[in-house]
């Protein structure tokens, strides 16, 4: 080992013990016995002398030769027992902060204030003596830094009491390729005190995110303090206590901090780790705007990582895995390497099709609040559109079904990250199936369908509208969903002029979600009812535009003859006489469904007036004239 120390990884200075401080007490003690009138004591025998780690301290928090001589004052009158007894001679008591000034050689009171690292990092405490004065305030040192000069170790009890105590799953896997980047991005700071990174680990399973932290930071010769940011104080000002404690405990231990994001809002970040002086990494599904990283990686989501984990696991369940299922499973879906390998050694002896069932599910978000996750039924073949809009939805879902094709074997992954993705734009009148039309692209390539809502994800906060929409396309990147917004001219509605403030944020947001368009690589699927009302730049980006008409005549026959479900008992029907309404399929299914309810309320089938009551009641809620029903002769 080298005879330097590293400020942060907790090695001693060579291999050797400390020096013998005997000479530097003796010192000490003579100044002390000059200032209190007395002979000065005998001189320590070196032998008998105590070899506290003073060096490592005043090394990791640079102090200067004046502070480690108060930190050696300190020390010495609590342990030495000369010392004590010549410090209560003076004062009567513990020894003060105007005493250490005098005793200290190069002590002056700018090493004393709160901002100093005696006080800072809580190396020394002073008491509180009221109507005393700040030479007058007794001072000490820290029970746990003394116990760390005689070689113990004692984290600070208002730490422990805010860690997590990890489950043995907690270290399960890992990428050895994103660990050894986390620990190059620690190392790369050469021990410089305030080089070392705030690493940002995207993860959508929080305890896979805290798994490739503890292995990098330990890689790196650190060893971790895991903190979950619900357990932490709202209090800005206790929050810069734990901060000055975790300042002091990282450099004495070599710790590194890891905060797990498991309540959004929770605490701000910038007090936390403002100043920092050891590595922190935060876990997190969603990107913390307020908190500036150095350093951001993705865990699990890089689809290298995934082809690989998902070919380690199956070969050693199934032998060789066949090669399309593993790019396509690596494609669609994030996931953990230990959730790949529980899922390929739970499914070895299922079909292809149960697999990707498990890895769907296993792979969707649970908690983002503003997206409806809906299991699609609806089949591309029950789509009644016109034969061009019909062709274009044909197309989209053979896109899907081959997307991982183009960008991973034939190589257009390899070129840009960035405008990979499928995006259509379904327009059209309300009803005309622009929904039902995403379900069913989502129904064929065996997705979920993850529907924004649109008005949950809107904010009137600086930044929240933001932050929400990252959390909806990392969720629908880490589930390889398809993603559904309805109405979407609300939010990707055309820039205005920039008046004053609220138009240039409205812009700025508009710029945001172009970014996370360009650089999402699932299928987005935007609805709107208004046909210019998209910003021009989206349209850009749109890979696919379907117009929805309202259906004519013989679309709406065929509407009206597959409406009922095969279960519903049926009387007589006239599909003909009925498609001369003029009606979208979203108002046929309305009345489908209200003279279901009427016939099943009165015992009976549904036939023609059930369906004509159902429809007078559908055109009155449409603001309609009722002379189509009551003017016309039906059957």
């Amino acid at each position: 080992m080298s005879a330097s120390v590293h400020p942060f990884t907790g090695a001693a200075a060579g291999t050797a013990e400390p020096p013998t401080l005997a000479p530097e007490i003796d010192a000490i003690n003579r100044r002390l016995a000059e200032l209190a009138g007395v002979a000065p004591p005998e001189a320590m025998p070196p032998e008998a002398a105590p070899r506290w780690a003073v060096d490592a301290v005043a090394l990791r928090f640079g102090l200067s030769a004046g502070e480690r001589a108060a930190l050696l004052f300190a020390a010495a009158s609590e342990c030495c027992a000369a010392t004590a007894a010549l410090v209560a001679r003076i004062g009567s008591g513990p020894p003060t902060l105007g005493l250490a000034i005098r005793v200290c050689e190069g002590l002056d009171w700018a090493a004393l204030r709160p901002d100093a690292a005696l006080r800072r990092a809580r190396l020394i405490a002073l008491a509180e003596v009221p109507g005393a004065g700040l030479s007058e305030r007794p001072f000490r040192i820290d029970d746990n830094v003394l116990l760390f000069l005689n070689g113990c170790t004692q984290i600070a009890p208002e730490l422990i009491a805010v860690s997590q105590t990890l489950p043995a799953s907690a270290r399960l896997a890992t990428d050895a390729t994103l660990v050894a980047e986390i620990a190059g991005a620690c190392e790369a700071a050469g021990g410089a005190l305030l080089g070392m990174p705030v690493i940002e680990l995207n993860a959508s399973e929080r305890a896979d995110g805290v798994a490739h932290a503890l292995a990098g930071f330990h890689a790196a010769g650190f060893g971790s303090l895991v903190v979950p940011l619900s357990r932490l104080p709202a209090d800005p000002a206790a929050l810069v206590g734990l901060r000055d404690l975790w300042l002091r405990d990282a450099l004495l231990y070599g710790l590194a901090l890891v905060l797990v994001d498991d309540v959004p809002g929770a605490a701000m970040l910038d007090p936390l780790v403002g100043g920092w002086a050891g590595p922190v990494a935060l876990v997190t599904d969603t990107p913390r705007l307020e908190l500036t990283a150095r350093r951001s990686f993705v865990v699990g989501h890089d689809r290298t990582q995934q082809r690989a984990a998902w070919q380690s696991a199956l070969g050693e369940t199934s032998g060789t895995p066949a090669p399309d299922l593993v790019e396509r499973l690596a494609h669609s879906f994030r996931l953990p390497v230990p959730v790949v390998a529980d899922l390929a050694q739970r499914h070895a002896a299922d079909s292809p099709e149960t697999l990707w069932a498990a890895a769907r599910a296993a792979a969707s978000p649970r908690d983002i609040g503003f997206v409806d996750r809906i299991v699609p039924v609806a089949r591309a073949e029950q789509l009644i559109l016109p034969d061009e809009a019909a062709a274009t939805i044909a197309t989209i879902i053979g896109a899907g079904r081959a997307h991982h094709r183009v960008v991973g074997e034939w190589g257009f992954g390899g070129a840009s990250a960035r405008g990979l993705g499928i995006t259509a734009l379904f327009s059209g009148e309300s009803g005309t199936g622009k929904t039902m039309a995403a379900e069913a692209i989502a129904h064929a390539l065996s997705l979920d369908l993850y529907r924004v809502e649109v008005s949950a994800v809107v904010s009137k906060y600086i930044g929240e509208t933001e932050k929400n929409l990252r959390r909806v396309f990392a969720a629908a990147e880490a589930g390889g969903g398809v993603l559904l917004f309805d109405e979407a001219d609300t939010l990707f509605g055309k820039r205005s002029e920039v008046k004053d403030a609220h138009d240039r944020y409205a812009n700025m947001e508009v710029g945001y979600l172009l970014q996370l368009m360009e650089s999402f690589a699932g299928i987005t699927i935007l609805t709107t009812n208004i046909d210019d009302g998209l910003d021009s730049a989206f349209m850009r980006r749109l890979r696919f535009a379907v117009q929805f008409p309202l259906p004519g005549q013989a679309e709406r026959e065929r509407i009206w003859a597959g409406i009922f479900p095969a279960a519903t008992p049926l009387g007589e029907i006239d599909h003909t006489a009925l498609s001369r309404l003029s009606l979208t399929g979203g108002n046929i299914r309305n009345i489908a469904l209200g003279a279901s309810l009427r016939a099943a309320a009165a015992g009976g089938v549904v036939g023609m007036a059930e369906i004509l009551d159902a429809a007078r009641a559908e055109l009155v809620k449409l603001g309609r004239p009722l002379s189509d029903i009551d003017q016309r002769s039906w059957g």
